[in-house]
């Protein structure tokens, strides 16, 4: 028995979860900290319009989002610190690109979405592409810090980032600004992260070039990104939906209810973030892996059976304490979302674990989940149960179908 214990403490994925376990979750409190404080300061109708913007930021973050599993692949896969700085440099230099021509798309058709979500201010859309200029290359810079097992450097940053989010959008929106405040904040809280993580990477500049396998680098983004757009939008386009669809007091509720539900998926969110560059690392060098995802596995069902248990046995309690009574209406729906998101977290888990090793192809069941959803939704949203009911079978169908594929696919389990 102290054999195992010793083997599971001294396993990286331990020091490395712990860390991440600890400073991620630290960091995913303040912001759920933040959309309670929000939630309650904006009321239901003002938040649902609050929410549906960053759902949208979340979507129209897929493409840089993608690429940061590519960057933490390939920086944990080097041989040499040469390529490592390499590596870096190229990176940096295509995330400037991207997060430039990301602003300007953003900014072109920001009417055009401010109509399709039913929001009045434009302006609130040009923050949003102003923010891309900084997001995007402080994505990189963590995946960068990730990969090169720096865990304890990017939670400094996520933490930071997220405790001046809260501390300056409340005081905007306490001063009277509202939602323009909120998003504001939101700008202002991502330049310092930015800021932050680039500060850590300063010493990896100006080296000496070496030749980079461009196409190979391609065959493994692109089937990434199809995974981040599926992936994404499984949990960002219902949001949307519902605030097309519904009222904004009913866009507010599910806001509330999408907000809680993923507390499931940011519990167990750094768990995969710590077995991917370890699993990665440890399959090219043909060392044993599946432990890491088995140890990753088991953590991941715990964290979400208690989650979902608090949820099923005091909704109510739950949703009164973080979001006031204003919100009391989703006390009936919180454990089916909850049940969802679970469900969700888990398909996620899987799909992080195959692509770590390479396995490209099962992206596409998430493509099909995906579509399958936002259809689903488009024709059937009677009520919100309904579009949560929705979410659950595609995604139970999703992770039955990861399992089988698991059992198949040589070399995974």
């Amino acid at each position: 028995m102290k054999k195992y214990i010793s083997e599971i403490i001294n396993n990286p994925l331990f020091s490395g979860s712990l860390i991440m376990v600890i400073g991620s979750n630290s960091a995913n409190f303040l912001n759920l900290v933040y959309h309670f404080i929000l939630g309650k300061m904006l009321g239901p109708s003002s938040y649902g319009e609050f929410a549906a913007i960053i759902s949208l930021v979340g979507l129209l973050g897929i493409i840089p989002a993608s690429l940061s599993l590519v960057v933490i692949k390939y920086i944990s896969m080097a041989k040499s610190s040469m390529e490592i700085l390499t590596l870096i440099d190229w990176f940096k230099t295509q995330a400037l690109k991207i997060s430039l021509i990301f602003s300007v798309v953003i900014f072109i058709t920001s009417p055009l979405i401010s109509s399709f979500l039913h929001i009045n201010k434009v302006i609130y859309l040009i923050l949003v592409a102003f923010s891309f200029l900084f997001s995007i290359q402080s994505l990189l810079n963590r995946a960068i810090l990730q990969g090169l097992l720096k865990f304890k450097e990017m939670v400094i940053s996520i933490v930071t980032e997220n405790g001046f989010k809260l501390l300056i959008s409340a005081l905007l929106i306490y001063l009277g600004f509202q939602v323009g405040g909120a998003i504001s904040g939101f700008v202002v809280s991502i330049i310092l992260g930015w800021y932050i993580t680039d500060f850590y990477l300063r010493y990896q500049r100006k080296q000496k070039k070496v030749k980079i396998n461009l196409r190979q680098m391609l065959a493994f983004a692109m089937p990434v990104f199809v995974q981040s757009f599926a992936i994404t939008s499984l949990y960002s386009s219902d949001v949307i939906l519902v605030k097309h669809f519904f009222s904004s007091y009913d866009a507010g509720i599910y806001s509330a209810l999408s907000t809680l539900g993923k507390i499931i998926f940011f519990g167990a969110g750094p768990i995969g973030a710590v077995m991917f560059p370890l699993i990665s690392q440890r399959h090219a060098k043909g060392v044993e892996y599946r432990k890491i995802f088995i140890y990753s596995l088991l953590v991941t069902l715990i964290l979400a059976t208690f989650v979902l248990l608090i949820y099923w046995l005091l909704p109510k309690v739950v949703i009164n304490l973080l979001y006031g009574v204003a919100y009391l209406n989703a006390a009936n729906l919180l454990v089916w979302f909850g049940i969802f998101i679970a469900l969700f977290t888990l398909s996620s888990l899987l799909i992080t674990f195959h692509i770590s090793l390479g396995h490209t192809k099962v992206v596409w069941l998430s493509v099909v989940a995906s579509i399958a959803q936002i259809v689903a939704v488009w024709f059937y949203h009677g009520s919100l149960l309904t579009v949560i009911i929705i979410s659950i079978l595609v995604t139970a169908l999703l992770l039955g179908s990861l399992l089988i594929y698991s059992s198949y696919e040589k070399g995974s389990l």
